[in-house]
């Protein structure tokens, strides 16, 4: 199993940064069509914790885990501890905004949100084209695992 995770300034430019990453992690394992909704997923995720991470803290960290089977679990990390609502459904049609939980809701397989000693973690998942289901690059790491900067 290949477990990567790097942190980002808490910049716009840094989204990019974030998305270049990922690209690499998943390049060798992943088919272009799911490394490009795992991209999009990032940009979202990644975009979010730009815009709601605590000016102290001023970065945050994205984490992703891919399995044989190409499964990949996709994680942001951020220091805002105040959760997004569990629904992806935006309700203002007009807004210009507000929309990036749906796009992951759309594009990954599973998504999610929990809380973390500094923060919170949002989460998505995607089942490896080749195989159906979930693989163990869907389950959370265990602390101790050994990853790359």
């Amino acid at each position: 199993m290949n477990h990567l995770e790097r942190t980002f300034e808490s910049t716009p430019q840094s989204v990019q940064e974030a998305r270049g990453f990922v690209t690499f992690a998943v390049g060798c394992y992943v088919d272009t069509a799911r490394t490009d909704d795992i991209r999009s997923c990032v940009s979202e995720l990644a975009s979010n914790a730009v815009l709601h991470t605590d000016a102290s803290s001023g970065r945050y960290t994205v984490k992703i885990c891919v399995d044989r089977h190409g499964c990949v679990r996709l994680e942001v990390h951020d220091y805002d501890h105040v959760q997004p609502e569990a629904s992806a459904e935006n309700s203002d049609r007009d807004s210009t905004n507000g929309r990036g939980l749906f796009i992951v809701e759309h594009l990954s397989d599973t998504w999610g949100v929990e809380s973390s000693p500094r923060g919170k973690i949002v989460w998505s998942h995607f089942a490896g084209a080749t195989q159906s289901g979930m693989h163990n690059a869907c389950e959370a790491p265990p602390e101790d695992t050994p990853t790359a900067a």
